[in-house]
């Protein structure tokens, strides 16, 4: 497909040192023109498309078009809007970019402020032995906010675009923002690592899904569904305010070691050569987090991969 009759939507692009607005400033310096971005906060929306439009002055198509739509995708009816959005803007859509979601940076027992570590959620040493009626409220919340966003949000927008991208695109793609703490646990970061296995799964199984929708027919048309790829991305720590931002639970920042963090033109380049080369499936960034998510399967070699999670966290 020409890049400039691609379709494309990127859901999560509120922040300007974010994958959402870096895959925006990518794909107008590669000739995409029709583009909508999406997240919760028009102003934050705004300074994006214009600083991707002041960065790409005289590289982007002379009718590029950077749509802006304001929602929640952990909302049925925001979801049901953004399609008919697409659908009268871009009348269809070829990639879907699934960009959002949160963070959790804190220990279980720590959102509970029981952590005898004292990572805690009031940043404080620990002030009761067990969790208490306030305390499992607070794991609670945590839980439901991350399970909302990153597990929820990406059954909601898949639901309601995959039958869209099947119909209206010779070659759709579903490009998934996952993490490595999906693939390897991590202390310190168990609500999250959980939530992201779960968005992992969802999407690996979707794919499966739509392997065997592709095909059927299109009811009312003699046209058939397209198969719809998908690329699932797990990259590491990147060097941007994503954590400091999104973390459900603490406003503390990461703990963790990012003296190695991924720079988010690296991901964004990455994820997009492998989707103009007709990838598909799971990419780890970087390459040798990969084997170590291997390595943690075998209990011979999970000791290793052990020892770097706990130095790494610093936990």
């Amino acid at each position: 497909m020409p890049p400039s009759e691609e379709r494309v939507a990127i859901l999560g692009a509120s922040s300007l040192d974010g994958l959402g607005a870096g895959f925006l400033q990518q794909y107008l310096e590669t000739g995409r023109r029709q583009i909508v971005i999406v997240g919760r906060r028009l102003q934050a929306l705004e300074e994006v498309r214009h600083a991707a439009l002041e960065k790409t002055q005289g590289k982007r198509h002379p009718d590029a078009q950077v749509h802006i739509f304001v929602a929640d995708c952990t909302k049925p009816r925001d979801v049901l809007e953004l399609r008919g959005f697409i659908d009268m803007r871009m009348h269809g859509l070829d990639t879907l970019q699934i960009v959002f979601g949160v963070t959790s940076i804190l220990p279980l027992l720590g959102l509970a402020n029981a952590d005898p570590c004292g990572v805690n959620a009031d940043d404080q040493k620990m002030t009761a032995l067990q969790a208490d009626a306030i305390g499992l409220d607070a794991i609670a919340q945590t839980v439901q906010q991350s399970s909302d966003s990153n597990l929820k949000g990406t059954a909601l927008v898949l639901g309601a675009l995959i039958p869209m991208l099947q119909t209206t695109s010779k070659d759709p793609v579903v490009v998934a923002t996952g993490s490595i703490a999906g693939l390897l646990p991590a202390p310190t970061r168990s609500v999250y690592c959980a939530t992201k296995a779960a968005q992992h799964f969802l999407v690996d199984s979707v794919a499966l899904e739509c392997q065997t929708q592709a095909g059927t027919p299109v009811p009312g048309t003699d046209k058939k569904r397209a198969l719809v790829r998908f690329l699932l991305i797990a990259p590491g720590p990147i060097q941007n305010t994503f954590v400091a931002k999104y973390a459900v639970d603490s406003v503390a920042g990461p703990r963790d070691n990012r003296s190695k963090a991924l720079e988010v033109h690296d991901v964004v380049r990455t994820t997009l050569n492998k989707v103009d080369s007709v990838g598909s499936g799971l990419l780890v960034m970087p390459q040798y987090l990969f084997a170590a998510h291997l390595l943690s399967k075998f209990n011979v070699t999970k000791g290793i991969t052990e020892r770097i999670a706990h130095k790494m966290y610093r936990y």
